[in-house]
């Protein structure tokens, strides 16, 4: 194997050149005369294997600089290609770096454009949400309306009924009146100008009721008509919408909410029931005693009448307001009394006769409490047989019964207006034949009536503000 040219002085480890002085040790090591020389002055042993040498001798070495040229060359052009490769690599990874940038700025352009689609479909959305709102919830006060004039249209046709039947009962008496009067020596001009009078006053009565009653079918009607416009608005809003959004779906919801609460439950009902059974409307008690609680107020009014009760007994208190503003009074209210018993209940009930005498109380009014229906009932059997010989119509413990005559009859429970007015046509005829009967004794009656004093006339105007308090019962509700 040949041996490896020395090129590197190991003293100061720099190549040897040809204009450099150079030398080598007796044991065949070469180096720089100026090294070695700088060595030899510390040590005289070889600097690279540490043997003593006795003299040194000069070298006139050769070179070829050209190969090492070349080699530097060479070397230098390797680093440049690789230099050059390196540089092409950064390049194109800097110009695929570039690619994705415009990819990724391209990308988030598209994105903030559809962002702002989206913010305007959405904000369409939310107005088309409030625009379909506010007609749902016309729809929803023009339905309760429609369904308030239909119950008032009832109330009306039930009053409407009732007029036409009592007109057509005093057209009978009329008749039968101008029928007899030729055979009776007593003059009955007076009578049958009073009864006609009263018939003018019921005519003009029921022409009013019917105005009215045209008035409020107006109404209904137009609103009606209202309605038909809500729901094909509603129906247009469903149907031009293009996509499916969450929206009804919380919309069917919330109406299925919303009928849920309207729709009585059972603890409701029962509630009711509970109420009908142990409660009491007390009327006319005179304002200025009304003090806060108002259970104080019902404790001191029960002494009053023989009735022991406590706080404990009452359940609750509150003032009744009425809804006909013709017959409010700024001096007298009306509170319902709800007891925790039907015991107790009826023993106020029974102790309520002893008020009349009171100093304070003496105008006051017990009643038992009805509700609605069974208020709406009571004065509709009250008004249409009262002419038919039911002079007893009464309401116990939430039950309208009637009877004729004295008390010892048999009584009749009232369940519906239907079965009044099938009990009707049954005493038709008989009264008809009541009426020719007894018109010598309606004639005598209608003649005291009219030389009646006015001492008369104030005690009966006070019955019948007794009477008309007593008939808009069911205003207080």
């Amino acid at each position: 194997m040949p041996a490896t040219p020395v090129t590197t002085c190991t003293i100061c480890a720099e190549n040897f050149k040809a204009t450099d002085t150079i030398y080598n040790t007796s044991c065949g090591h070469v180096f720089h005369h100026d090294c070695l020389q700088n060595w030899r002055g510390r040590s005289s042993e070889c600097p690279i294997c540490r043997v003593q040498y006795a003299n040194m001798q000069k070298l006139y070495l050769n070179f070829d600089e050209e190969a090492a040229d070349e080699s530097v060359v060479n070397d230098l052009k390797a680093k440049l290609e690789s230099c050059e490769t390196k540089m092409e690599k950064i390049y194109d990874e800097s110009n695929q770096k570039d690619l994705d940038f415009l990819q990724i700025q391209e990308q988030c352009t598209i994105a903030q454009e559809e962002i702002r689609r989206l913010n305007g479909e959405l904000s369409k959305l939310k107005d088309s949400e409030t625009n379909f709102l506010a007609l749902q919830k016309q729809y929803t006060e023009a339905h309760e309306s429609i369904k308030d004039l239909e119950e008032k249209n009832e109330y009306f046709s039930l009053q409407i009924e009732g007029k036409n039947r009592e007109i057509r009962l005093r057209m009978l008496e009329i008749s039968a009146l101008k029928c007899t009067a030729t055979g009776m020596e007593t003059p009955v001009d007076g009578s049958d100008s009073i009864l006609k009078q009263k018939l003018i006053i019921m005519e003009q009565k029921l022409g009013h009721v019917t105005a009215e009653l045209q008035k409020e079918i107006s109404i209904s009607v137009q609103l009606s008509i209202d309605k038909m416009k809500l729901q094909s608005l509603v129906d247009q809003y469903g149907a031009t919408k293009m996509e499916p959004t969450p929206l009804p779906n919380n919309i069917q919801k919330s109406n299925q909410v919303e009928q849920e609460k309207t729709m009585p439950t059972k603890k409701e009902t029962i509630a009711k029931d509970i109420t009908r059974v142990t409660s009491v409307v007390i009327k006319r008690f005179p304002s200025r005693h009304i003090r806060y609680p108002l259970v104080n107020i019902i404790i001191a009014f029960a002494a009053t009448i023989d009735v022991e009760i406590s706080a404990h007994d009452i359940h609750g208190v509150r003032l009744l307001e009425k809804q006909n503003i013709k017959y409010r009074s700024a001096n007298i209210v009306s509170l319902l009394v709800q007891f925790k018993s039907s015991r107790l209940k009826t023993n106020f009930l029974n102790n309520r006769c002893k008020v009349k005498n009171h100093p304070e109380y003496g105008l006051v009014i017990i009643h038992e409490y009805r509700d609605d229906y069974t208020n709406t009932l009571f004065h509709y059997a009250k008004t249409k047989l009262k002419y038919y010989g039911f002079c007893n119509v009464v309401c116990e413990n939430g039950q309208v019964m009637v009877s004729k005559g004295k008390k010892g009859n048999k009584r009749i429970h009232i369940k519906s207006t239907a079965q009044v007015d099938d009990m009707i046509p049954k005493y038709t005829e008989c009264d008809k034949e009541n009426v020719n009967e007894n018109f010598p004794e309606r004639l005598r009656a209608a003649n005291s009536k009219s030389n009646l004093s006015a001492e008369k006339e104030e005690t009966s105007k006070g019955e019948s503000d007794l009477k008309c308090d007593e008939d808009f019962y069911a205003f207080y509700y």
